[in-house]
């Protein structure tokens, strides 16, 4: 965990230049679909004549500022198409029949595994990445993607408890708040777990004090127990709109990522107002951390575009934007002076990790063994 810790314990004084640093070389004729006569690239490196008018990027729900993306369309004139998905697994499904019409997704740590081995990304043109020195080098070359050859950090988070204070007025601790049937019974149908096959299964484990990557039978056959029992008293295995669930106290608490947790308590741009009751908890048995990623499809027709616009995004002033809108946490080590006073405060207060959450957290990792979750989750779901 000590290559994480920089990013929110350090902040630098100086920032560096934001922007399109200098000409970047052109990969050839398979990226972009622009054409166009030679000479239009401008001070900012990027080769207009190779733009092409539409982008697709395939993410996360409420995980970029609209206001980012008109940006990118006025200064570049390239409209970003966005469509959405909840879990890695749906991501997954679509792109591997291949000609899914995305240029752009957005894999967390071990999806970016699979999307290497499948072939299913092509690999990184860092010339074309000149605000890639923007990112904090600690957040690189993670065990997913060793030397970022296929993918380049977009935003990072933990994985937790977000609950209202009103209706938890001493706080809450551990995983024993959303497991328990006798905590949870006074609170039937008004809470949910993360509709995931690792951070669900993952957060049980945690609670009974194993590794949320064992796969040991006695531990899963336990974990078995723990959410069936769980499960009556659930308003839904839910990843999609737990922050406005929380914001209007439809929920009273969620396993939820930080990210989500920050929006119920901020809100979200003019999508809803924030619930300033909301708070955010890394359980004492420990929770997830976690990397989600850029990474251009192998079958995208706009690689050259997709690439712009990931430069577009690791601009500071970019990255510090879309962070305050999101509520995530930022791999760009010069935005973090320009994220408000405000966001710090709420990072200090448990929505980010500090020194002595980062001993509680642990990645979720994939290999062979750990299919044994897709079984389980399997079987959860289908009770």
């Amino acid at each position: 965990m000590q290559m994480l810790r920089s990013v929110l314990l350090v902040m630098l004084l100086v920032l560096t230049a934001c922007g399109g640093g200098g000409a970047a070389t052109s990969p050839g004729n398979e990226y972009g679909t622009g054409g166009g006569d030679s000479g239009s690239t401008t001070t900012d490196g990027v080769d207009r004549s190779k733009l092409a008018s539409k982008l697709y990027f395939y993410n996360w729900s409420d995980y970029i500022d609209p206001a980012i993306l008109e940006q990118f369309k006025a200064e570049y004139g390239v409209e970003v198409v966005v469509d959405t998905y909840d879990s890695n697994e749906d991501m997954l499904a679509k792109i591997r029949a291949g000609n899914s019409g995305y240029d752009i997704v957005v894999p967390s740590d071990y999806a970016v595994q699979i999307m290497i081995a499948e072939g299913l990304a092509v690999p990184i043109d860092k010339s074309l990445l000149s605000n890639i020195v923007h990112l904090d080098p600690n957040l690189l070359d993670q065990y997913f993607d060793k030397g970022n050859v296929y993918s380049v950090p977009y935003m990072y988070g933990i994985t937790g408890i977000a609950y209202n204070t009103k209706f938890f007025p001493n706080g809450i601790d551990s995983w024993a708040a959303i497991f328990e049937p006798d905590q949870i019974a006074q609170f039937a149908g008004k809470f949910s777990m993360l509709d995931d096959a690792r951070e669900t299964p993952g957060a049980a484990l945690r609670y009974i004090g194993q590794s949320l990557n064992s796969t040991d039978p006695a531990a899963l056959a336990r974990v078995k127990e723990i959410l069936l029992a769980q499960k009556p008293y659930l308003a839904a295995y839910n990843s999609s709109d737990v922050n406005r669930k929380l914001a209007s106290e439809e929920y009273v608490m969620a396993h939820a990522w930080s990210g989500t947790a920050m929006q119920a308590r901020n809100g979200l741009g003019d999508e809803f107002s924030g619930n300033p009751n909301i708070a955010f908890v890394i359980p004492k048995e420990g929770g997830m951390i976690w990397m989600d990623n850029l990474v251009i499809l192998k079958d995208s027709p706009n690689a050259y575009t997709a690439h712009v616009f990931l430069n577009f995004l690791m601009r500071p002033a970019v990255s510090a934007q879309n962070t305050e809108y999101i509520g995530y946490l930022t791999p760009n080590k010069d935005a973090l002076e320009l994220i408000s006073p405000e966001v710090r405060e709420l990072y200090a207060q448990g929505f980010a990790p500090d020194e002595a959450m980062y001993q509680r957290l642990e990645w979720a990792v994939r290999n062979e063994g750990t299919t044994a979750f897709d079984d389980l989750w399997t079987e959860i779901k289908s009770r």
